[in-house]
């Protein structure tokens, strides 16, 4: 049995908190929504990743603070980012908007305007006052541990310690990413919304044309 500990992140994590990002945005494929949006290169996309978390800017996805650290044997085995939604005052969609760009190139901003009616189509917004769980990575060699529930159930237990009124964690998936919808239904997590757009030109841009929101009642 492998043993864990878990932590909050640090600026030493970003390397691994940048790969988190990078494959749960992939969510299971080769199409990196940053880079579609924006029209940069992937290496590009990652050095403006890190630039962001060395902001330390609370309350998003974005935020080294929003993330949790699973580590075996001082190896590091995987990462969630979650956060109170509103709870620093901005919303965690106004707060990342702003730090995208802040740090973007103007013409990557231009391009992302242009396209915007398209990818807000698929927009869920995050409820304000809740646990909100955002981008989760495991390394492979520590898949099939049960370590997402473990971290997820870890992190509720700190968030309580803090806001303990909230109840209910909800979690935005992507319609095809089967693994983390499996993994989150054994977290139990019950889908409560799918949005599908009809436009199929959003596929140029993400992952897929559905997203599925999912609650997780706290008892």
């Amino acid at each position: 049995m492998t043993d864990f500990i878990f932590r909050k992140a640090c600026l030493d994590d970003i390397p691994f908190l940048t790969e988190t990002i990078i494959q749960a945005e992939k969510s299971g494929t080769e199409i990196l929504s940053y880079k579609e949006i924006f029209g940069l290169q992937e290496l590009e996309i990652r050095n403006i990743i890190k630039d962001i978390l060395l902001e330390e800017i609370d309350g998003c996805e974005l935020s080294v603070s929003s993330f949790l650290i699973a580590e075996s044997n001082g190896v590091t085995a995987g990462a969630i980012a979650s956060w109170i939604e509103g709870h620093f005052g901005s919303s965690s969609s106004f707060l990342k908007a702003n730090l995208l760009s802040y740090y973007l190139p103007k013409s990557s901003i231009e391009k992302a305007s242009g396209i915007n009616h398209i990818i807000n189509e698929l927009n869920i917004d995050h409820l304000k006052d809740s646990f909100q769980l955002g981008l989760v990575y495991i390394s492979n060699v520590f898949r099939g541990m049960n370590l997402v529930s473990k971290m997820i159930n870890h992190q509720i237990t700190e968030f309580k310690l803090i806001r303990p009124e909230i109840n209910e964690m909800y979690v935005q998936v992507f319609g095809n990413n089967i693994p983390a919808i499996k993994t989150y239904q054994k977290s139990n997590f019950e889908i409560i919304l799918k949005k599908e757009v009809s436009n199929k030109e959003i596929l140029n841009y993400l992952p897929c044309n559905e997203k599925l929101l999912m609650k997780k009642n706290i008892i």
